[in-house]
């Protein structure tokens, strides 16, 4: 088992865009064995081996090669190399596929990366197809590898417990989300809501959109898997895919509940800045009106007139003087009781 995790993440850690990650075939009562991909086929002879294939970012020639040696129509080739853009259950000749996002997180990045996986289930195999940033499956299959009733019970419940193992992804995705939410809501008590807050929160509120459409339509292919009359999918999967119905569900209903509290913490932060950019506003709207008294009244004598009224005044420039002082001074007054200053 220490061998079959260190070759997946070396292969994950070494940035590979393309290829396999792992073929593993288990067998009930052996140790696991990691399979070449010209091994498959042959390791399926074995009735009581299960296999299970891990691809990222497979190439066109790898995903044939795979499907010839599991016997599946190449029909399923576009299904698997196509649009993975949403959630959805496509039920095939002999198998069924489950496409679905997944979110990562980074160490010192705030915002999720997004994926998506695809499983290929049949009576005897698992095919995950990973594509875009996404955690590997290191350490679900080790949890897996030490309770191995769960992989011997077949490989429908080896996707029930891929499917599980994304919904916890979604719940921690879903506490960092809240976390960042209760922050901004901090700020916005403290008064330190700025500019770069609401871009922040833009960023954060479109990501957690994102999210939020994507999980959405999993409840109902849960339940389809549920409902499906299949030979590879047992009763007992399909009332434990039930299960998982109804807690992506629950996890959907949180999603609901904070993004009422998003929403809220957005529309606060544009009030906020609006009302900054006002009370700016009516700032430099006062000290204009101020400034322009003595601005109109130096420009008035300033004229290059003989007859100007008072221009033979002997205290005319202290009078002058003094009713710019005596204006503006006014004007400031009744502009700080309105509290525009």
């Amino acid at each position: 088992m220490d061998n079959i995790d260190e070759l997946m993440v070396a292969s994950e850690l070494k940035g590979d865009s393309a290829g396999l990650i792992a073929a593993v075939s288990y067998i009930q009562g052996e140790p696991p064995k990691t399979l070449q991909v010209d091994e498959i086929g042959a390791a399926l002879l074995n009735p009581a081996a299960l296999v299970w294939i891990g691809l990222h970012h497979p190439e066109e020639e790898l995903m044939t090669q795979v499907l010839s040696q599991l016997d599946v129509s190449l029909d399923s080739l576009g299904s698997l190399l196509g649009d993975l853009s949403m959630p959805r259950l496509s039920v095939l000749e002999r198998e069924i596929l489950i496409v679905l996002p997944t979110i990562s997180w980074k160490a010192g990045h705030s915002r999720p990366h997004f994926g998506r996986l695809a499983c290929l289930v049949g009576e005897r195999f698992l095919v995950t197809v990973r594509r875009g940033p996404s955690s590997p499956h290191v350490d679900l299959r080790e949890r897996l590898e030490l309770n191995r009733g769960l992989l011997h019970a077949g490989c429908d419940h080896v996707a029930v417990e891929i499917v599980d193992h994304l919904i916890d992804q979604y719940v921690e995705s879903f506490r960092r989300f809240e976390l960042q939410v209760d922050r901004t809501e901090r700020e916005l008590m403290r008064g330190t809501f700025d500019r770069a807050s609401i871009q922040r929160l833009y960023i954060m509120r479109r990501d957690f959109h994102r999210l939020h459409v994507a999980i959405e339509p999993i409840g109902e292919v849960c339940a389809r898997v549920a409902r499906l009359e299949a030979k590879h999918v047992s009763a007992s999967a399909r009332l434990r895919f039930d299960g998982l119905a109804d807690r992506i569900s629950r996890v959907d209903g949180l999603f609901d509940s904070l993004a009422e509290g998003l929403k809220f913490a957005f529309e606060a932060g544009m009030m906020i800045e609006q009302a900054r950019q006002t009370d700016t506003t009516r700032k430099l709207a006062s000290w204009a009106a101020i400034i322009s008294i003595p601005t109109a009244i130096a420009g008035h004598y300033g004229m290059n007139f003989q007859h100007i009224p008072a221009i033979g005044f002997e205290y005319g420039y202290y009078f002058a003087l003094a009713l710019m002082g005596v204006a503006c001074t006014s004007l400031y007054v009744l502009f700080k009781r309105a509290k525009w200053l």
